[in-house]
């Protein structure tokens, strides 16, 4: 069934449909780009607590931003390099003054199903600092370019759903809540502190973690790893911190050691430890120096 428009009709629509297509072209040329550059790098900053530097960036049409060779960087830790950064603007909340970004962060401009992080970032005011939700998804993320010198390998997935709220209490805290799962397969961790100056090496096959987080505190809803050198569980809680490298950690985590932790402890001079032999460990401190005790 064919239906035949009224050509009194077919001039409404036309003129509405030209008169939408001019107002986001009035929109994508009037748009304060330079202004959403400089919030992006701003609310990275304050999540981060890394200094967020672009080499180089542009307009993405119709509405949006393309960054290209970003750097993360901080005194004490080793730089992260980013391929490129695109956000595209939701064009309805940018008419409205708020902000809605589609993100995708790639780390290898070569893998373009892997190496990424997708996400949507909302706020309810362009361009002042009030609270910011995020959700989105880990992809086949390489965590040795990430987290070195501390992992040698691994491929991070996960999702995760969070909102982040403007205000800091006189303890530093960060404000937020949301949920975060993760999952890292064939992982191998490097430099874990054994006292003494001595550390090992630990690989395991599949490690996942879950958190539920609410104002300031984050329960850890799931903890375990398995592999070759043994499998460990753990419960406790984080607490979050700006930035987020001091957020401190109280975990206890039971760890029962495999054939490849043995012949490890062996090396190192370690008490011997059969195989199957549960020991528990507390691990407090920060994300960034972690404290291990029996």
């Amino acid at each position: 069934m064919t239906m035949n428009w009224p050509a009194k009709w077919k001039e409404i629509v036309a003129w509405v449909a030209g008169g939408l297509c001019l107002v986001v072209l009035c929109l994508a040329a009037t748009f304060p780009y330079d202004a959403l550059h400089k919030r992006l790098i701003t609310e990275l900053n304050r999540m981060t607590g890394m200094d967020v530097r672009v080499t180089d960036w542009t307009v993405g049409l119709p509405l949006g931003i393309e960054w290209r060779q970003v750097t993360f960087s901080r005194p004490d830790w080793e730089p992260i390099q980013l391929a490129s950064l695109d956000a595209d603007i939701g064009i309805i909340q940018a008419l409205s003054g708020g902000l809605d970004l589609d993100v995708v962060m790639k780390l290898d401009e070569a893998l373009p199903n892997g190496g990424l992080a997708k996400g949507t970032v909302t706020a309810s005011s362009f361009l002042s600092p009030k609270s910011v939700a995020v959700a989105g998804r880990f992809q086949q993320v390489d965590l040795s370019k990430i987290v070195r010198p501390y992992v040698g390998r691994g491929m991070l997935n996960g999702d995760f759903s969070h909102r982040i709220g403007s205000g800091e209490d006189a303890g530093g805290s960060l404000k937020g809540d949301g949920t975060w799962k993760a999952e890292a397969t064939d992982l191998a961790i490097e430099q874990v502190p054994l006292g003494n100056g001595r550390t090992m090496s630990l690989a395991f096959t599949k490690v996942a973690a879950g958190l539920a987080c609410r104002d300031a505190v984050c329960d850890v809803t799931e903890l375990m790893g398995e592999g070759l050198d043994g499998s460990f569980t753990g419960k406790g809680t984080i607490t979050l911190q700006q930035p987020v490298q001091d957020s401190r950690l109280a975990l206890t985590v039971t760890i029962i050691p495999g054939v490849g932790f043995a012949s490890k402890a062996n090396t190192l001079g370690l008490p011997p430890l059969p195989p199957g032999t549960p020991i528990t460990v507390k691990i407090a401190g920060t994300l960034a120096q972690a404290r291990i005790a029996l």
